[in-house]
């Protein structure tokens, strides 16, 4: 048997998938004013006097109406907030269990790029490219923001409103390290290679549905993502530690961003009615009534 024969008849290493699969198994689960009483309006015929429960305390604040922060009109608030929230403490246990993921890595980064330099997977990575790049990721979370305007569920209506502003700070944040970092590529295109953004886009999307649908929502959801930034693993693009640091990313983005959206505000929503009791007698000062207060 010839040399060529006898390397073509060799079982693949299996060290690379299964790091791979591993990491990413490991990176998913990650990744009100007081209310002024007005003077007591008369009442011609006296009542019984009213309970004591019945009665305003002084100084009584007006109800506190929830309010979703979802909005087209707070939208460039709602990035600010976002942008910020990243450093939240809840994202440091994400934090710490990526970068450990994405330390670990490192061990494999040169046996992947090897594996997929003797298995091509050209289709298989030009796919991934397309689904998991910047464009395609701002245009359909605006499509589906846009539609989820219109869209009945409020559910949906807050997993797409999530999915753009994630995918917005996800941008900012991989544009910031990757300059920072300047990592040169396994094939010498650029040195953007860390954290992989196609990975990073890909995870954010897929834990602010997570964080929306529970278990419906994290499968297909990572499932698509581990796809997408595997793919960038078969065009020697990214290392192994550079799509589990961006599934890193995108996690604690998309956790951060769907932690803050749903903060509730407890401004009271103005047009709504307030309606107070209060004690009152008659003109003559005789008897002892109850005043009802409407304000619209």
């Amino acid at each position: 048997m010839s040399p060529m024969s006898r390397a073509s008849s060799r079982r693949p290493p299996r060290m690379p998938a299964v790091l791979v699969v591993g990491l990413f198994a490991l990176a998913a689960p990650l990744c009100a004013e007081p209310v002024q009483d007005p003077s007591p309006s008369p009442i011609p015929s006296p009542s019984p006097s009213p309970s004591p429960s019945a009665l305003p305390s002084e100084g009584a604040k007006e109800p506190i109406v929830v309010r979703d922060h979802r909005t087209v009109r707070s939208y460039p608030a709602n990035l600010g907030h976002n942008v910020v929230e990243v450093w939240n403490r809840s994202s440091l246990l994400p934090l710490l269990i990526g970068g450990g993921a994405t330390a670990t890595s490192l061990l494999g980064d040169d046996s992947t790029v090897r594996y997929f330099e003797r298995h091509p997977m050209r289709t298989y990575g030009n796919t991934g490219k397309l689904l998991g790049t910047g464009f395609v990721a701002a245009a359909a979370s605006t499509a589906v923001f846009g539609i989820g305007q219109y869209a009945n569920g409020d559910r949906f209506k807050a997993a797409a409103y999530d999915m753009s502003q994630a995918v917005v700070v996800n941008f900012f944040y991989t544009l910031v390290i990757k300059e920072a970092v300047r990592r040169d590529r396994p094939d010498h295109s650029d040195r953007l290679s860390f954290p992989s953004g196609h990975a990073s886009n890909a995870f954010a999307c897929a834990t602010v549905w997570s964080e929306q649908y529970g278990w419906k929502g994290a499968v297909p959801g990572y499932l698509a993502a581990g796809l997408i930034a595997g793919s960038r693993l078969a065009l020697k693009k990214h290392r192994l530690s550079d799509v589990v640091g961006g599934a890193t990313l995108g996690v604690i983005v998309g956790k951060s961003v769907a932690r803050w959206d749903a903060k509730p505000s407890r401004k009271p929503v103005h047009g709504q009615p307030k309606v107070w009791l209060a004690p009152a007698s008659a003109p003559d000062g005789s008897g002892v009534g109850v005043a009802v207060g409407v304000v619209f």
